[in-house]
């Protein structure tokens, strides 16, 4: 999350949605006492104290952001967000999460552990509920299809980030990864300045066709709001069953 006093905006940052590109883009732009939450290596230094004194942290939600600088502050000043194909969200997760374990592997001994008594390491990353699905799933699949998955802040709602309790935006501006070049001209002009974007591993959402209708069900039950409000074609289970309608039960579209 970026807080500029001197440029006046807020940028809220979604998981798995280039927020970290974007940060990076516009902290050169930036004047000692705006915030940045993440990403920078000051922003990630000093994050845990930010979150201690104001309550913000890089994944703050818009509403945390607007409670924080008061509601006349947020309507005067330009706020925005960037979002991606849900599915595409989901997959950046997977291979982040597996990424992280790759990288800061299990001891011997505490394999063992894992292996004998299903005891994880009380360390990061596997605190982390999204590592712990994917070190437990074999394909993108069976990581929908992993209870922890959705317990993962990664896996949220988009919505969730960047709208009030009756999912009605906040935000003034919503980009979308797909058509970053064009969205992040729009940031440019409405912030006055210029900010070359580098991002890459652009959604192309060319496997849904890989999907069983067990992790389309899943996706279905937590990302419909996220693909209908911000404008994603809703997905079709294999068999060519049209979804069911939404539950208040089971179903994030129900809020």
């Amino acid at each position: 999350m970026i807080v500029s006093f001197n440029r006046q905006f807020v940028f809220v940052h979604v998981h798995k949605c280039a927020g970290t590109s974007i940060e990076v883009a516009l902290a050169a732009h930036l004047m000692p006492n705006d915030l940045v939450l993440g990403s920078t290596p000051g922003g990630e230094r000093l994050q845990a104290v930010f979150k201690q004194v104001i309550g913000l942290d890089k994944h703050a939600t818009a509403a945390q952001a607007r409670q924080w600088l008061g509601p006349q502050r947020w309507a005067q000043w330009f706020s925005f967000a960037f979002v991606r194909h849900p599915l595409e969200r989901l997959r950046s997760l997977y291979t982040f999460a597996r990424g992280l374990a790759e990288t800061q592997p299990m001891t011997d001994d505490e394999r063992r552990l894992w292996e004998e008594q299903e005891r994880w390491p009380n360390r990061l990353p596997y605190h982390y509920a999204a590592v712990r699905a994917a070190l437990q799933s074999e394909t993108f699949d069976a990581f929908l299809c992993h209870p922890l998955t959705w317990r993962d802040a990664g896996a949220q709602p988009m919505w969730r980030s960047l709208c009030d309790e009756r999912q009605q935006l906040l935000v003034d501006f919503v980009g979308q990864v797909e058509r970053a070049e064009d969205d992040w001209a729009e940031v440019q002009q409405r912030l006055a300045l210029q900010a070359p974007l580098g991002m890459h591993n652009r959604s192309q959402r060319n496997t849904e066709a890989q999907l069983s209708d067990a992790a389309w069900a899943q996706v279905r039950a937590h990302c419909l709001t996220d693909f209908q409000l911000f404008g994603y074609p809703v997905p079709e289970p294999l068999t060519g069953e049209p979804w069911p309608a939404p539950s208040p039960e089971n179903d994030d579209a129900a809020g």
